[in-house]
């Protein structure tokens, strides 16, 4: 659950910023007891790190579903500040310490698990644009690619995700949810 002091926290310092709510429902399993862990963070960041002509930068790891690639994110630690956690995911994820955060929004996930339902917001931060070589500084991360994608890109890749084989569907859902949101608001 997003925490009040820290919503007004992040408005003061950025002004209004857009709040949305997806909701995953018919969760397997499998996946109900990773968002059990996923959810004993207090939530996570996604960066959207433009890379110049319209076009962010998203990462893909080994252990991912082929030819899928996503904007990064991380967890935000128990005494951390969501601005903190961008900061810090930057450098980890990409090699990047950005200088100028934006916040985008904040995309509050529901889960409904057959005894109760949890929910894990994600913080979206866009940063200055980035021309470098990305770079993971974290060896934890194993991250083992990454690609600039301009919207249609990102679209598309959201479809992908939403089609991903039974064993990914509910994680393919939950991480098109976020790219769909930017996609949708570049438009308007």
């Amino acid at each position: 659950m997003t925490n009040k002091r820290e919503l007004d926290k992040l408005r003061r310092r950025f002004g209004e910023f857009e709040r949305v709510s997806f909701e995953f429902r018919s969760i397997s399993p499998h996946f109900g007891a990773w968002v059990q862990k996923l959810t004993k963070r207090r939530g996570e960041i996604i960066l959207v790190v433009p890379r110049g002509k319209g076009r962010v930068l998203l990462h893909t790891k080994p252990h991912y579903p082929d030819s899928v690639f996503r904007l990064p994110t991380g967890g935000i630690h128990p005494r951390e500040t969501a601005l903190d956690a961008a900061q810090r995911e930057g450098f980890e994820e990409i090699g990047f310490k950005p200088k100028k955060l934006e916040l985008l929004g904040v995309l509050d996930n529901v889960f409904w698990l057959p005894d109760q339902k949890l929910v894990y917001p994600s913080f979206v931060f866009q940063t200055e644009k980035y021309t470098g070589e990305p770079s993971p500084t974290d060896p934890d991360e194993e991250i083992s690619g990454f690609r600039d994608a301009d919207m249609l890109e990102l679209e598309t890749m959201a479809i992908l995700m939403t089609s991903l084989p039974a064993a990914w569907k509910d994680w393919g859902r939950f991480r098109a949810a976020p790219h769909t949101w930017l996609v949708n608001r570049q438009r308007t």
